[in-house]
């Protein structure tokens, strides 16, 4: 097993540190591809990157599109801000569509460790 490092903005750091969300959605590249489930991941809060959480990896999904991913895990968390997957999709401006036809999506559900 081992230990991943990811960098988040406060907000879904926070949401993650009050055990809000147990689930973090991220294209599906070469570093998202190596990850198992019993990893863990230490996310650390940006801009400063002092403050960390740490979680255990306890399941994975990899799918072709964020429209996909969306769909298959709006109950678990995106019905709280979204109408639809769609309009989750809509307001995920970070990744380029060439880029999720590259590498695809990967949600990953996890348990907080510390």
């Amino acid at each position: 097993m081992k230990n991943i490092e990811m960098r988040l903005h406060e907000e879904p750091f926070m949401l993650i540190k009050n055990g809000i969300k147990d689930i973090e959605y991220r294209l599906n590249d070469e570093k998202r591809k190596d990850i198992k489930v019993g990893d863990t991941i230490t996310f650390y809060k940006r801009p400063e990157e002092k403050e960390m959480i740490k979680v255990e990896v306890i399941e994975k999904r990899e799918y072709k599109t964020l429209l996909e991913m969306y769909e298959d895990t709006f109950d678990r968390y995106l019905y709280q801000n979204y109408k639809t997957p769609e309009d989750a999709v809509l307001d995920t401006p970070y990744y380029s569509e060439d880029e999720v036809k590259k590498y695809g999506c990967v949600a990953i559900i996890f348990k907080k460790i510390s």
